[in-house]
């Protein structure tokens, strides 16, 4: 109880100071400019296969000055056998995150970043990861960002039927490409590596692939592949989640 009161105590102060910091930010440059996208993937099967899969996320990113604030969310639901008698869930998962940004330099910066996450097929009840992160652009161009971060953050999480809290030490590694200055198609990839601090066979492993092509101003089409990996999943679960998700795309 004390470990999930301070996770959630920590959560709400960085919110609180990410929010604040955008607050007095933008009350003295003006109104806030975001930017973001929301994404709708929708796949259906009647005859011999009966499935049925919808996807969706969105996020808003909003900088200033040194700033940046990102917001976002994504979630999937699952059925299949969908309409019959037999029908079961497929799956059903839901993710969001706050990430806020502080340059220093042109290239250096530190981070703070709060994830929530409910995936009720692989039994992940919830789980919360917040904490601090100390961050370095090695490219950073108008075409190109490769960024690493390195930082000590806070899990709380119920897998199962087991309730756990543990510091880890998350790496992150994020890049991204734009392959003409209309910015018309685009190339990402990003792994989040989440080792127990004093238990490195306990980890978590997220990765992320994916590319974007333009259809006009405002939509894309977008296909990513996503991997996660927990070392110690719920009892009779696999380790290993694979989800690849194509969507029309709509930016703002």
């Amino acid at each position: 109880m004390q470990a999930r009161i301070m996770t959630i105590g920590l959560s709400a102060f960085l919110l609180v100071a990410c929010t604040g910091a955008w607050a007095q930010t933008n009350a003295a440059t003006g109104a806030p400019v975001w930017h973001g996208d929301t994404a709708l993937g929708l796949s259906l099967a009647r005859g011999n296969a009966n499935t049925f899969l919808l996807s969706g996320s969105a996020t808003a990113d909003n900088t200033w000055e040194q700033n940046d604030l990102r917001l976002g969310a994504d979630g999937q639901y699952g059925l299949n056998n969908w309409g019959q008698t037999n029908q079961t869930q497929s799956t059903e998962a839901i993710h969001g995150f706050i990430d806020y940004k502080r340059l220093f330099t042109e290239r250096f910066y530190g981070s703070a970043r709060i994830d929530g996450y409910h995936d009720d097929i692989a039994e992940v009840r919830y789980r919360i990861i917040v904490g601090p992160a100390a961050g370095y652009y090695v490219i950073k161009s108008a075409a190109s960002k490769l960024s690493g971060e390195i930082g000590p953050s806070f899990i709380d999480q119920k897998v199962g039927s087991n309730t756990e809290s543990y510091v880890t030490i998350r790496f992150s590694e994020r890049g991204e490409h734009t392959f003409n200055k209309t910015k018309s198609a685009k190339v990402w990839e990003e792994v989040d590596y989440m080792p127990q601090a004093d238990d490195f066979s306990n980890y978590l492993l997220n990765s992320e692939v994916g590319v974007e092509a333009a259809l006009n101003a405002h939509f894309s089409l977008r296909v990513c592949a996503d991997d996660t990996f927990n070392s110690k999943p719920a009892a009779g679960r696999k380790e290993n989640d694979i989800l690849l998700i194509s969507s029309l795309v709509y930016k703002y």
